[in-house]
């Protein structure tokens, strides 16, 4: 394992991602996270889970520690309003992890949100049906394993409620 790095392949070539620290990164690039005009208290936790199939047949989620490529995993982002007062016009915008193809049909919560993607590092920003990349001077669709950031914009989370936002990857 890449010590600057717990998504970088470690020197045998293998090629397991670890993910005890990728939640704190994603959660820092997320801190700047509330544009939001009421004074309201949001707070921001990520989890990466995978599913599971228990010994009595049923599906369960279960916290990531480590995944190989190939692997399914589904990211779920926790949004917490602890103020008694709606949280209005919350945004988040992530950095994509690049050995992580997530699936943008997959972005889903509880309740109505607008979700926009880039391709180029986070300078332009739109919905992935109609994001496209410049390949070698034509221009293409974009394809999952070309997103480099989301941007989520949820309308109002209410009063001392909360809000999780999941969304489907597959480590490459």
């Amino acid at each position: 394992m890449n010590r600057r790095n717990p998504a970088v392949p470690d020197r045998n070539g293998g090629h397991v991602v670890l993910f005890s620290r990728l939640p704190a990164c994603l959660l820092a690039a997320a801190i700047a996270l509330p544009i939001q005009p009421a004074l309201a208290e949001t707070t921001v936790s990520i989890e990466v889970v995978r599913e599971v199939e228990t010994a009595e047949g049923e599906r369960e989620l279960q916290p990531v520690e480590t995944a190989v490529p190939g692997e399914p995993l589904i990211y779920r982002i926790a949004l917490e309003n602890t103020d008694p007062v709606p949280a209005t016009s919350v945004g988040l915008s992530l950095p994509l992890d690049e050995n992580l193809a997530i699936d943008p049909e997959s972005v889903s919560a509880g309740t109505d949100l607008d979700v926009v993607f880039s391709a180029d590092g986070g300078e332009n920003f739109a919905e992935f049906s109609e994001l496209s990349v410049d390949e070698d001077g034509t221009e293409r669709q974009a394809q999952p394993t070309d997103l480099t950031h989301m941007r989520i914009e949820i309308e109002e989370i209410a009063a001392e409620s909360s809000v999780a936002v999941e969304y489907d990857a597959v480590v490459r």
